[in-house]
């Protein structure tokens, strides 16, 4: 709630805003803040505890489990390479064939994971069996593959292949070329010769029984190669596309540690979603167990625990709130009856039915603010006076600081003056009733457009108005918001007088009305002017004064809107002006070049543009004296123009002139003007 107070004190007025902070809110507020912060507090240190703890317990639970099947897959790993020994040994044998062939097959029975075995030399980039693999037939037709299949995916994989010929023990995903979760082993048969190597194609099935855990808790274990590459996980596709997890951060700390087991806090940005990590290398070619866990699901029962004490926490402030706002009326009631009476006296009411329910000091108060309302109500009609006879941004101004306004000071301005063509003949012609209201509606009019332009009004001087830019308050590109007024100004009486005619108002020469505009930018003296006792806002200076001329000049050269030079400068960019004399204004020395306002740049109509060139072409003519080339341009303009142009009449009558009376050959084209 708010609202503007005066108090009467000696010789002087005292102004304070209320503010929206009653005291109820306040002690609401207050105490609310210390609840929350408290108990917040508790609750975010219980979290961060408990989630601590938790940690811990998950990092030491996700290490356990890397540790334990970590442990298994070395193990089962040392019994396939016992077993490929083996199977080498009945391979290499030289005599008795058929017992070979019987004890590979008791091999391949006895395990229905091991798909092929083979030994492969180098043939360049390729890789050449040293005799034919042996494959586990029956194993292959219950998978419904073939010798082919695998032969494929060995080939497919060749040169991952090959670095086992540099001394690598090598675990390789060959699923893609299976169709089937299954991985190989390359090993150099003879580290010292490395004129071959084995290759064992096994069924993850083997392995995955390890790894199964993962897929009824929130931990997800897999297996990689020293490349990242998934041999062993709970999700099938991903071994079956043959996934690759280098850029996964506790992938790539695995790789990189020297050490065998690990763990690390990561950034999973595929998941968008933080993780807790662990790693076991089994200690052979490279391969790793890797444990993760989800922080969300790890710390779901913290973050549960968490909401459950937030609901606790505002069910009690809830109630703490009512509480507190009980006790708070008991102190709050009397201060809201001031304010409700504070809020009758903005709205003009000054005669407020409240009066001191209690002796202490919001008691005196009570009593001291209804003869504080007397008060106000003579003030405010004289404020209201005031407010109707000068300019509220001028009032505005005063009630800051008055003593600034009276010393005056010197500004750049744009001063405007603005007068009714031949208003003597209209004024004449009209009862006092209608001149009035053609007038009032007249100046409301122009009045409300100077002022949405960040103008001010000096005075009105009859049917004339005289207007600031740029003081008392300062206007941003004043001669230009002055222009766009002016234009407005002249568009505005075109819709006046439309409006007067077709509803029959007031007389022809009233309907036909128009005005004159005189604009000047420059330096000016600003500030009340007159006496102590009776003073009002306006503007004095040379630039005063040649806008008031500019706004005479009009008339003889038939235009709505003349401007300066300086404010021409000002508005260049914006607004189209079309040069019209060099003149020498009475009271001043200096020549003035004077310009036609007409339009915005992006509203001017072609005929406007080609005559314009024209005439400056024919002014500069005039100026050298070439009078009769003079007139015909000057008369050239008058064609073009659709509607009467006074101004190329003039220049014209001022060649025929001095082509019979010559100015002389110091004459420097300025013409002085004799009136005002």
């Amino acid at each position: 709630m708010q609202g503007l107070v005066e108090k009467k004190e000696p010789g002087k007025i005292k102004r304070f805003q209320l503010s929206r902070w009653t005291i109820k809110i306040k002690l609401i507020t207050i105490m609310s803040i210390i609840f929350v912060l408290s108990t917040s507090t508790m609750i975010l240190l219980a979290t961060y505890f408990f989630r601590e703890d938790s940690r811990v317990r998950i990092i030491e639970t996700n290490m356990k489990i890397a540790d334990a099947v970590g442990s298994e897959m070395k193990t089962e790993f040392a019994s396939i390479i016992e077993k490929v020994k083996l199977i080498l040994i009945t391979m290499v044998m030289e005599d008795k064939k058929n017992d070979k062939d019987v004890f590979l097959d008791i091999f391949f029975q006895d395990d229905k994971d091991l798909l092929m075995i083979g030994e492969y030399e180098k043939d360049g980039d390729k890789l050449r069996p040293v005799f034919a693999p042996r494959y586990n037939l029956e194993a292959l037709k219950e998978l419904e593959l073939n010798e082919f299949d695998l032969d494929k995916s060995v080939y497919m994989h060749t040169r991952s292949f090959m670095e086992s010929f540099t001394g690598k023990d090598l675990v390789h995903n060959i699923s893609l070329g299976t169709k089937l979760p299954t991985f190989a082993i390359s090993v150099p048969r003879d580290k010292k010769t490395l004129d071959s190597i084995i290759i064992v194609v096994l069924r993850t099935n083997r392995v995955k029984d390890a790894f199964q855990q993962s897929k009824t808790g929130i931990t997800e274990i897999f297996l990689i190669n020293d490349r990242g590459d998934i041999v062993v996980h709970p999700e099938e596709q991903m071994i079956l596309n043959e996934k690759n997890l280098f850029e996964l951060p506790i992938v790539q700390e695995m790789l990189k540690s020297k050490l065998d087991s690990g763990q690390k806090t990561y950034f999973d940005k595929i998941a968008k979603e933080k993780y807790i990590g662990s790693y076991k290398k089994i200690g052979f070619a490279g391969v790793g167990v890797v444990s993760t866990v989800p922080e969300g699901k790890a710390f779901a029962e913290v973050y549960r625990i968490q909401r459950r004490n937030i609901l606790i926490m505002t069910i009690t402030l809830c109630i703490a709130f009512l509480v507190i706002y009980n006790y708070s009326n008991t102190l709050t009631t009397p201060l809201l009856k001031l304010v409700l009476a504070t809020k009758e006296i903005e709205t003009g009411n000054f005669h407020v039915p409240i009066q001191p329910t209690t002796k202490d000091e919001v008691g005196l108060l009570t009593d001291s603010f209804v003869d504080m309302g007397k008060g106000l109500e003579e003030r405010d009609k004289v404020k209201n006076i005031l407010g109707n006879m000068v300019d509220p941004i001028v009032v505005k101004e005063a009630m800051i600081d008055l003593q600034a306004l009276k010393r005056g000071a010197e500004k750049q301005i744009t001063a405007f003056f603005s007068d009714v063509a031949s208003f003597s003949t209209i004024s004449e012609k009209l009862s006092s009733v209608d001149l009035a209201s053609l007038l009032n509606e007249y100046l409301s009019a122009m009045t409300i457009i100077l002022k949405q332009h960040g103008g001010v009004l000096d005075k009105y001087i009859g049917d004339a108005i005289v207007g600031i830019f740029n003081a008392p308050v300062d206007v941003p590109n004043h001669p230009l918001e002055a222009a766009r007024a002016s234009v407005e100004m002249i568009k505005k009486l075109h819709e006046l007088r439309e409006y007067w005619t077709k509803n029959e108002l007031y007389i022809k020469e009233a309907q036909a009305m128009d005005i004159r505009i005189g604009l000047n930018t420059g330096p000016a003296k600003v500030g009340f002017m007159g006496t102590d006792a009776l003073a009002s806002y306006t503007m004095m200076g040379d630039t005063v004064n040649l806008a008031a001329r500019l706004e005479a000049a009009g008339k003889d050269y038939g235009v709505n809107i003349l401007v300066s030079e300086n404010t021409k400068n000002g508005i260049e960019q914006e607004m189209f002006t079309r040069f019209l004399d060099l003149v020498r204004v009475k009271g001043k020395h200096e020549p003035v070049k004077i310009y036609e306002l007409i339009c915005s740049k992006t509203e001017v109509p072609k005929h406007v543009l080609e005559s314009s060139e024209i005439y400056n072409e024919a002014f500069s003519l005039y100026l050298k004296q070439d009078w009769v080339n003079a007139i015909e341009k000057f008369s050239e303009v008058i064609q073009i123009s659709k509607q009467k142009d006074k101004a190329a009449e003039l220049l014209i009558d001022r060649c025929v002139y001095y082509s019979n009376s010559s100015p002389g050959e110091n004459w420097d084209g300025v013409f002085t003007r004799k009136h005002k």
